[in-house]
């Protein structure tokens, strides 16, 4: 019987094994959930470079009364200029008497939660270097801590109107704060290749209240082109947000990711190009914008979007069926410009 006792000695010692690997494991997951619960919802659980305080009027607001998804581009500038000014840069002055200019490149976001009419919030930024991108990590956060929206914001430095890697700026910054370098991604730029297919052009033209005092339409105006042209694509279609929400669907903008290419000067005429793809819940809009003159690409665009059924998320998509049913023109990207 000593074999016996053995064997079933050895079978208590891994039943033993396997109790403590799970509590193990269960120590773990929990640990890594509070790590992000911490990081998304407690306020003191990430030390920013830079914060102010924001409150929202009625005026930036749409007829839901939280913030329109293009409005965010002016908090995001509104908080990297104040950064600025708090490190001694001016960006006007800079450009005229230094000739540096900060051009975004490129700009994702990621709405969580929406901000509403009259709501106070934190909007905080940290910043460092990848190569010649100098990146701003911005979150929204409410005065409870909970995450509203974060974005990844990649900026370059331009000197008498050509690209640097930004030495003169990183110098200036590294005599005011502690900035991190980073390595820089491989990165892939987006080429002048059109949309592989595209089912909706609009066309219009950049009016001068658009632009910023350097001549250019504002990011802000420039993602407004994008959801102006998924606009009239549904009124085309016979369907209006209005129509949606009053049913009880929402379409609900979760990600922006947008890469700047040209700017987009006054009084420019221009086709708003559109493409639809599905993945699971989400639709993703596939948009680009081209000088209508010499058809070279200034804006490249993935908007996400889901679909909320009586406030509850459409797990499916079955919302968008009437979208995904379009019937593609025999037209193809490039042929109708």
């Amino acid at each position: 019987m000593p074999f016996q006792r053995t064997r079933t000695f050895h079978r208590q010692k891994l039943a033993i094994a396997k109790i403590l690997l799970n509590l193990n494991f269960g120590l773990f997951c929990a640990l890594i959930y509070f790590t992000n619960f911490a990081a998304e919802f407690c306020p003191m659980s990430k030390k920013y470079l830079f914060e102010s305080t924001v409150k929202i009027r009625d005026f930036e607001c749409d007829m839901q009364g939280v913030v329109n998804n293009a409005y965010y581009h002016n908090l995001l500038m509104q908080t990297r200029t104040e950064f600025l000014e708090s490190v001694g840069i001016n960006r006007q002055q800079w450009s005229e008497e230094r000739g540096i200019d900060f051009v975004v490149y490129e700009t994702a976001i990621q709405y969580r939660l929406p901000i509403q009419n009259g709501e106070t919030f934190r909007s905080c930024l940290n910043l460092h270097r990848e190569g010649a991108r100098f990146v701003y990590v911005q979150d929204f956060r409410r005065e409870s801590g909970e995450l509203c929206m974060r974005a990844r914001v990649d900026v370059v430095v331009g000197l008498h109107g050509r690209l640097t890697r930004g030495d003169i700026f990183a110098d200036w910054l590294r005599t005011r704060i502690n900035l991190q370098e980073m390595p820089s991604a491989n990165v892939k730029h987006r080429t002048d290749k059109p949309l592989d297919e595209v089912i909706y052009d609009y066309e219009m033209k950049v009016r001068d209240y658009e632009c910023d005092v350097y001549g250019s339409a504002t990011n802000a105006y420039v993602q407004r082109y994008l959801e102006v042209t998924r606009l009239e694509f549904m009124e085309e279609m016979g369907e209006t947000f209005r129509k949606w929400h009053d049913n009880g669907v929402d379409m609900m903008v979760t990600k922006v990711d947008l890469k700047f290419i040209k700017p987009m000067m006054s009084s420019e005429k221009f086709h708003s190009l559109m493409n639809i793809r599905q993945d699971g819940p989400r639709v993703i809009f596939e948009q680009e914008i081209r000088r209508k003159s010499d058809k070279h690409l200034c804006v490249s665009a993935a908007v996400e979007i889901v679909g909320i059924v009586n406030g509850t998320l459409d797990s499916e998509g079955k919302c968008f069926d009437h979208f995904m049913n379009v019937q593609v023109p025999n037209w193809k990207a490039g042929q109708h410009l």
